[in-house]
């Protein structure tokens, strides 16, 4: 991670809510208890990004392919980062700056519920629908998204190629906001951000598009889905993923109980594996299949005729 990455935090600049500040101890059963006399630390957002940093901000020194966010702790402090959460390898880099230094040996794996907590827990407030998959994911974005600001609901759009919101007023009119997307789905702390400020904006339901990268980096760690889609897996991403059974793994996670309702097209190989590891999800398909919500995939056999 560099100390630039514009996947930290949410675009347009100032479109980061401050929350109500945390403390260090309010945190403890994600970061480890904090020394003596760092507990009462005030953390009032988080970033993983140093040039981003804001005053009161957990500075999120990650491991990275090229290098350590460790070594942007120093820049960190010095832009108001009130703390930082790193592994133990960032530790003895992260100490010069003096700051309150929390250590797990995963910090990605924790970056999510961290967030989500400093935001207020954006997502239990909004109804949430993640769509995932290597074709299709944002054409069914922008479908259920124009569907549901149609029926009059203020809905956001979380995706590859924008990031918007249609904000519903008391009086019934919507305002649209828009800005290109740093990536397909942003990372933890940028997402949790951007759900707030949705929510304090007058949406209430939010369509995204969720990445492989994104599940396996935790990208989307801490969010409540109220719902999730599939749509189907090709040969994409591989030189990440390695083959496609880590490929396909790696959608599944969608699917592992953390969304309240789950839809899966079963029009490929794919999303009827899929589909039979959810027994409880409901099924669509654009070529005659047997669908319905909830059915069994593959349907049980059909017992052999008797002989006369």
């Amino acid at each position: 991670m560099t100390p630039t990455d514009a996947g930290s935090a949410p675009r347009p600049p100032g479109n980061r809510p401050q929350a109500s500040a945390l403390t260090l101890a309010d945190l403890a059963d994600l970061l480890g208890a904090p020394a003596a006399g760092e507990a009462t630390t005030a953390i009032s957002g988080v970033t993983l990004a140093s040039a981003e940093v804001r005053a009161g901000d957990l500075y999120a020194a990650l491991p990275g392919a090229r290098t350590h966010g460790a070594r942007f702790a120093s820049d960190a402090a010095a832009r108001g980062a009130a703390a930082v959460l790193t592994d133990p390898t960032g530790l003895e880099t992260a100490r010069v700056t003096g700051l309150p230094v929390c250590v797990v040996d995963d910090p990605r794996a924790v970056l999510g519920e961290v967030a989500d907590r400093v935001y207020g827990a954006p997502s239990r407030q909004l109804t949430v629908i993640g769509i995932t998959g290597t074709n299709g994911k944002t054409t069914t974005a922008y479908l259920v998204e124009a569907g549901l600001a149609a029926a009059g609901l203020g809905t956001g759009l979380i995706g590859t190629v924008q990031t918007r919101t249609r904000s519903r007023a008391a009086d019934g009119s919507s305002t649209l906001t828009a800005f290109p997307s740093v990536r397909t789905t942003p990372e933890a702390p940028a997402l949790h951000a951007l759900l707030a400020t949705m929510a304090g904006s007058g949406v209430s339901t939010v369509v995204m598009e969720v990445s492989s990268h994104a599940l396996v980096l935790g990208r989307v760690g801490g969010v409540r889905f109220a719902a999730a889609g599939f749509t189907n897996l090709g040969r994409d991403h591989l030189d990440f993923h390695g083959d496609l059974e880590d490929y396909f793994r790696a959608k599944a996670m969608l699917f592992d109980g953390r969304s309240g309702r789950e839809l899966v097209t079963v029009d490929d190989d794919a999303g009827r594996r899929l589909a039979g590891l959810r027994p409880d999800a409901g099924t669509v398909s654009i070529e005659g299949r047997p669908t319905g919500w909830p059915r069994v995939w593959p349907p049980p056999p059909t017992a052999a005729p008797r002989s006369p």
